[in-house]
């Protein structure tokens, strides 16, 4: 009886796990291949903005960033965590400061490396206290 109660609890984990991963590549963000044109807009502390393009052929945003050299960051059980854009360093230990990822208007639902880009994307990366 015991092992029976093991077998049926394996087979529902597995179909969990299935169902899981089956919803994770239905809702997964779309990546484009190919060369594309991005921007990328720095809001500095003081609210002064710079804006830089790139063209890439990289399906996420995370490794344009770190490869133009624009962010510096560790990788992190989520993903990249940014600590500076531009040269400049935000550290929420001293005073609850952090980077914000926008893609256009709106907040990042995910982390820059798992953010997906198309040809003519516009990104903002804005220092924020708080």
């Amino acid at each position: 009886m015991k092992n029976k109660k093991i077998i049926i609890a394996a087979v529902a984990l597995v179909a969990v796990v299935a169902l899981m991963l089956g919803i994770w590549f239905l809702t997964r963000p779309e990546t484009q291949e190919g060369a594309k044109e991005i921007t990328v807009t720095v809001v500095h502390k003081d609210g002064s903005e710079k804006v830089f393009t790139y063209h890439t052929d990289e399906a996420y945003l995370g490794p344009v960033l770190l490869a133009e050299g624009l962010v510096e960051g560790e990788q992190g059980p989520y993903g990249l965590y940014i600590k500076a854009v531009d040269g400049v360093t935000a550290d929420f230990e001293v005073d609850q400061s952090y980077w914000s990822l926008y893609v256009g208007q709106e907040v990042a639902m995910q982390g820059a490396d798992t953010t997906p880009i198309a040809d003519g994307d516009s990104f903002r990366l804005v220092y924020t206290i708080g």
